[in-house]
């Protein structure tokens, strides 16, 4: 069974990756694999989701169409694609509205499953495991005061609280982890291939 301090650190640090990627990056990533699936299913919202994505390349031919159109030599054609352009895009913005109510009841459950997974189950741990040690301090290390303070609120004297292990956990990540995006940062950028320079273009420079 993996250890208190093992999985603490685990959930502290994918509870901070999932704040630092955003929750809108996450909920369109799982949003296009749902998508990917529920519009397979043969259900009325399915149907709109097809629907609005057709519509969609509909209006960019129309679009394109009509700006290929002259208003002045060719009114008749330009005339019937504005027509049928409008009658698409109202058509567009009420299934837009649709499949809008589905993004925000989405948002909400992946919100409230995200959070369960995540700091829920750190704040459950946490209250479960409240009179468990994470580690025994050795003996005369710290004060007396110090002792109380690290096992604050539940465990042991002379151990530390889960609840003392996660802050540290937290401050320490919050502290490292710009310094680590960084490194990869400037080792990504570092990688980056510079164009050649092509030749004769500094003796160009030079005589300009």
């Amino acid at each position: 069974m993996i250890s208190l301090l093992i999985l603490v650190i685990v959930l502290t640090i994918a509870t901070h990756l999932v704040n630092t990627l955003g929750a809108a990056a996450i909920n369109n990533a799982l949003l296009v694999f749902y998508c990917g699936i529920y519009t397979s299913l043969p259900t009325k919202t399915s149907q709109d989701v097809r629907n609005q994505q057709a519509l969609q390349k509909e209006v960019v031919m129309l679009r394109a169409e009509l700006r290929g159109t002259s208003s002045q030599d060719e009114f008749a054609k330009w005339a019937r694609v504005r027509r049928s352009l409008d009658k698409k895009v109202a058509d567009l913005e009420k299934l837009t509205g649709s499949v809008g109510a589905i993004r925000t009841k989405f948002d909400a459950q992946t919100g409230f499953v995200r959070w369960v997974s995540t700091s829920g189950v750190g704040w459950a741990i946490s209250l479960w495991y409240c009179r468990e040690p994470i580690f025994w301090i050795p003996e005369g290390w710290v004060p007396g005061y110090v002792e109380w303070g690290l096992s604050f609120p539940k465990a042991p004297i002379g151990s530390v609280s889960i609840q003392v292990w996660t802050f540290a956990v937290t401050q320490v990540l919050r502290v490292v982890a710009p310094i680590v995006g960084s490194l990869i940062t400037s080792v990504m950028f570092m990688r980056k291939p510079v164009a050649p320079m092509q030749a004769g273009s500094g003796e160009k420079d030079k005589e300009l």
